[in-house]
């Protein structure tokens, strides 16, 4: 194995000089040579917002760390292989295997839970190291595996929610949410933190995932809400909605029941800075009127590295990005750090690798130390909120759950 030192000197010199500004040494310090790194996103989708985000960071990162590595004279360059999961677990796995046949043993993403489930055991049995920077299923985290996240699991998500519905004076809460793994997970965590805070959770509705029209969902969820809000009064009754880009077609739905637009609504990390609802006018006035609050892993915003790249991210990508897709910038950074340090085809290897690096990493998020689980050990949250201005509408960010202090609003 290669010292390890010399990796972790890099990072420090990526932290501290930032990137591209190594100036040449006029020869190669290392052997040349691709480094291949796989990335499986969705591109396409209820996830391709996050996917087009995540995306343009790996974009923006393979060309940051390709410049330093001409920065230091090396002949190195990385190249990424981006797979489109098409917010499919079965694409996922089809994607997976390519990227295996090709020899990739390190890989980006997958992004969502359910997609990470149906390719875990495949990349276990085939020594493949998954770095998922949206995957937060509490079922997924799982020490001494082949998956590492760089987000906290739900476990925390569903402790903010539960302390931000309470501190709004909610008392009853009807929970909407995805039938998979990320959806089940996220609403038993809510469920048992609201509760503990004397909550009540009523009926709750299930949807599946492949169901293009969800209209008889929204109908029921009408019909438990007007009966909670004849009981706890409206200002009291909120729904819980845990989706990913669905949540475009049920807000537009929902516009039509005078019930739904009279109590409060929480969304997730699955909608936070989504753009399809942004652009969706139905959709987006429905969030607006109803002050739908979405939480969402968050980003230190003064972190001097985040005010360099992430503008260069926004900029390019034209909006603001999901927290997650940055957290792609950081995990390419890894991942090739991880491909160089560790011992080829050694399973155990890059994964020390891969706890030594995370361990000591600060990136555009931040610290990325991981906890026994290979999940992300430090969070914040922030919770976004849409508004309109001159028939306009966007994301804002409107709290942040520091998580030692509870809720600060800004």
């Amino acid at each position: 194995m290669k010292k390890l030192t010399g990796v972790l000197l890099s990072i420090l010199l990526i932290a501290t000089l930032g990137m591209g500004c190594i100036e040449s040494t006029g020869e190669a310090t290392s052997e040349s040579g691709d480094i291949t790194i796989g990335a499986l996103l969705p591109l396409t989708g209820n996830l391709a917002s996050i996917g087009e985000s995540s995306q343009t960071a790996v974009d923006v990162s393979s060309k940051d760390i390709n410049d330093y590595f001409s920065g230091l004279g090396s002949g190195k360059n990385v190249k990424v292989i981006v797979k489109d999961t098409e917010s499919d677990p079965e694409k996922a796995l089809e994607q997976l295997k390519e990227l295996d046949e090709m020899g990739v043993k390190i890989v980006v993403g997958p992004q969502a839970s359910e997609e990470v489930e149906a390719v875990l055991q495949y990349a276990t049995d085939n020594n493949i190291i998954l770095l998922s920077t949206g995957s937060t299923a509490p079922s997924l985290a799982i020490p001494d595996d082949n998956l590492f996240r760089l987000v906290p699991d739900d476990t925390n998500q569903g402790m903010v929610l539960a302390t931000l519905m309470e501190e709004e004076g909610i008392s009853a809460v009807i929970p909407m949410y995805r039938n998979d793994v990320w959806g089940n997970g996220l609403f038993e965590e809510t469920k048992k933190n609201f509760e503990s805070l004397d909550g009540v959770v009523l009926e709750s509705i299930a949807y599946e995932n492949d169901n293009a029209d969800l209209s008889a969902e929204v109908e029921s969820l009408n019909d438990i809400v007007t009966s909670a809000t004849s009981e706890y009064g409206e200002g009291s009754v909120a729904v819980l909605l845990c989706s990913y880009g669905e949540t475009t077609e049920i807000f537009t739905l929902a516009q039509n029941y005078p019930a739904l637009s009279a109590v409060n609504w929480y969304g997730s990390d699955g909608i936070a800075l989504n753009e399809e609802l942004v652009n969706d006018n139905n959709a987006a006035a429905f969030a607006a009127a109803t002050n739908v609050k979405a939480p969402v892993y968050g980003y230190v915003g003064e972190n001097d590295r985040y005010q360099t790249v992430g503008s260069r991210i926004e900029e390019e990508l034209g909006r603001v990005p999901e927290t997650y897709a940055l957290s792609a910038y950081d995990a390419l950074w890894i991942a090739t750090f991880v491909d160089l340090d560790a011992i080829t085809e050694n399973d155990e290897s890059t994964k020390l690798a891969m706890d030594t690096l995370s361990e000591t990493y600060f990136g555009i998020t931040g610290w990325t130390k991981l906890d026994e689980n290979g999940d992300r050990e430090h969070w914040d949250y922030d919770i976004w909120t849409i508004t309109e201005e001159d028939g306009t509408y966007q994301w804002e960010l409107s709290a942040r759950y520091l998580c030692h202090s509870g809720i600060s609003w800004l």
